[in-house]
């Protein structure tokens, strides 16, 4: 059983511990080096409003993480992590981004958006499996995908 639950001032460490592996962070567009504790509490706790961060569940025990930004925006995006690399290719990240899909789906968006690195293979494919479209290149060695949500019908 894999579920989202919303992050918390507890999950820190573990997040931390996760963001700095190597064969975790190598999947980031920023980040090249183990995190600082410092930088890692200024990043969680200076996310705006309009940012939800979600802890990725397998069994009950906390895996990866799942973000979704710019609720204010009229395309919300999407990021995830498997942390736990001996889950990777499981179909846990697959899952956690559909409940991620789902959510938004509930909030009423009809699209969404995510950043993927062009060398992150598995992030690509697994995207695609779930309806992602590449769009263009977002930044320097980064593409950019999109989503279109199932819209929620009024029914009368």
């Amino acid at each position: 059983m894999i579920n989202l639950r919303k992050a918390n001032n507890d999950d820190l460490p573990l997040m931390m511990a996760w963001r700095s592996n190597p064969l975790v962070y190598e999947g980031f567009y920023q980040q090249t080096k183990p995190l600082q504790w410092g930088e890692h509490e200024h990043w969680f706790s200076t996310r705006n409003k309009g940012w939800r961060t979600f802890i990725i569940e397998y069994m009950e025990r906390p895996v990866g993480v799942v973000t979704i930004g710019q609720l204010d925006h009229w395309s919300p995006e999407i990021g995830y992590y498997v942390g736990e690399v001996s889950l990777w290719n499981c179909g846990v990240g697959t899952h956690a981004v559909s409940l991620a899909l789902d959510y938004l789906e509930k909030k009423r968006y009809e699209h969404c958006h995510t950043t993927v690195l062009e060398t992150n293979k598995a992030s690509l494919k697994l995207l695609e499996k779930l309806g992602f479209e590449i769009l263009g290149k977002a930044r320097e060695g980064e593409l950019w995908l999109t989503r279109k949500l199932r819209q929620a019908r009024m029914t009368g």
